[in-house]
């Protein structure tokens, strides 16, 4: 029986200074040379898993946005694209406005992947600025107006801010959105102190993404064996056949 291999990367894969050790960019590109089934499944962009890991030579698409876009490694293309509803996503943005948050807002035109921003309102906010500036990441877009940029193909907002500040953003937006929307709260990996808000389409999940992708490949009986170690991985690793918890997961994340 076949045997399809998904890691996450942020914590999983990569090392804590975003870069794949020399060992395991060998070993994964030998696997993949083999034929081996692997592929990646992150809370990145396309972007930023390319200027990580660069020319590993992926058969298989990548999920990306936890599950927003399935999309070619190489070229980027996106086979699947999970946006959220525009009326929904109007409505996150004016709750988050209102508690006085400042998000950025990935998007899709269609043709081009983008990333819009008002403002950087805080160190967070800078931090994450200056890692897409790093990686060369050509779909920042700052404007004035940043609702009119909800008007297609939003695929996720992200806040990043003070844990004190989002818990309680993120408790208020859960009752109000939950059942419609994937609403998921982490640390901020690179820096401590600070997290991430994102919000997606439901069919934004981990999981989803990955029963998709074993479904156009003709993958539904391999067996699935998956790595994680945050809270956005617990979805497929409760999906998998067999569920890897890297050393360093959260104690949420090794119970499952």
């Amino acid at each position: 029986m076949a045997t399809l291999y998904v890691s996450d990367l942020d914590g999983t894969l990569i090392r804590d200074d975003l870069t794949l050790s020399p060992e395991a960019r060998g070993d994964l590109c030998a696997l993949l040379a083999e034929g081996a089934l692997i592929t990646i499944a992150s809370a990145r962009s396309g972007t930023s898993i390319r200027a990580i890991l660069g020319d590993i030579p992926f058969a298989l698409p990548i999920i990306e946005f936890n599950g927003a876009f399935i999309s070619e490694y190489r070229t980027g293309r996106h086979e699947i694209v999970n946006a959220v509803p525009t009326g929904l996503a109007r409505e996150v943005f004016a709750a988050l406005t209102a508690a006085g948050c400042e998000p950025y807002i990935s998007s899709f035109d269609g043709a081009r992947d983008l990333v819009f921003y008002r403002e950087i309102a805080n160190e967070g906010m800078a931090a994450y600025f200056a890692e897409r500036v790093a990686f060369k990441d050509e779909r920042l877009r700052r404007v004035d107006d940043l609702a009119a940029a909800l008007d297609g193909g939003t695929v996720c907002l992200t806040v990043i801010e003070r844990g004190e500040r989002l818990d309680p953003v993120h408790a208020s937006l859960a009752a109000a959105f939950g059942d419609r929307l994937v609403l998921t709260s982490y640390d901020y990996r690179y820096f401590p102190g600070w997290k991430f808000f994102t919000v997606h389409d439901r069919r934004a999940t981990k999981d989803q993404a990955i029963a998709l992708l074993r479904k156009s490949r003709g993958l539904e009986q391999a067996e699935l064996v998956v790595f994680g170690d945050d809270v956005n991985d617990v979805c497929m690793l409760r999906a998998a056949d067999r569920p890897i918890a890297v050393a360093n997961a959260k104690p949420e994340v090794t119970a499952v």
